[in-house]
């Protein structure tokens, strides 16, 4: 596997230690955080020949073919798309890709359905009383979610995230129906039909978990 933008080394760290993988590329940008991860290493029980580390930019620091699977977390769901336009060759070899964008995460799944990948994972976590998307990708057709922001499934988690979603979009869309913009009300109207959409949902959730 490899990390990149891999701050502490926290997650190759893991896999290698739970024997999850066999091998662990560790990347980042910047050498402050490569540097952490290194020192975290060389003070595991890990063997040096079990993990790489490189510094550089998204996937240019991997040869075509020589991950099965990468992991970009930690930053925003644009990024994430740049980078796997940026190095297209080794994209396309990768077998699965596991991404945990900050933002845009509707933005991250757009691309990847209109580039031949399908989620065939997802997850919620909380981190620090944030949620996080978590999100596995592997080559495939797919057809579209609804709203490509909002996770499919019946995770734990999903109630909170959709009320926490409901409260954001109803803020929005309030805001849009005080303007005398006709372009605003309808982006006002469309807000409120997901409103209708992701409350459904929520409650659907709700009964079946407490019936």
């Amino acid at each position: 596997m490899a990390d990149i933008g891999t701050d502490h080394g926290s997650l190759p760290l893991w896999c290698l230690e739970n024997e999850v993988v066999p091998y662990a590329v560790l990347s980042d940008v910047n050498e402050g955080p490569l540097e952490r991860a290194r020192q975290r290493m060389d003070s595991s029980f890990v063997a040096e020949d079990r993990y790489n580390l490189r510094l550089g930019s998204g996937l240019s620091v991997l040869k075509p073919g020589e991950a099965q699977t990468v992991v970009l977390a930690g930053m925003g769901g644009e990024l994430i798309a740049s980078i796997l336009d940026e190095d297209p060759d080794v994209a396309e070899t990768v077998q699965r890709f596991v991404f945990q964008p900050r933002t845009r995460a509707g933005h991250l799944r757009s691309w990847l359905w209109e580039h031949g990948w399908r989620i065939c994972a997802e997850r919620l976590a909380k981190e620090r009383g944030r949620l996080c998307q978590i999100f596995a990708a592997e080559k495939g057709p797919q057809e579209p979610y609804e709203y490509p922001d909002i996770p499919e499934g019946n995770d734990p988690l999903m109630i909170e995230f959709l009320d926490k979603k409901i409260v954001n979009i109803k803020l929005i869309s309030d805001n849009l129906l005080h303007s005398k913009n006709a372009g605003d009300l309808k982006k006002a109207e469309a807000l409120q039909r997901k409103v209708s959409a992701l409350e459904q949902r929520r409650d659907g959730l709700w009964k079946s978990r407490h019936s």
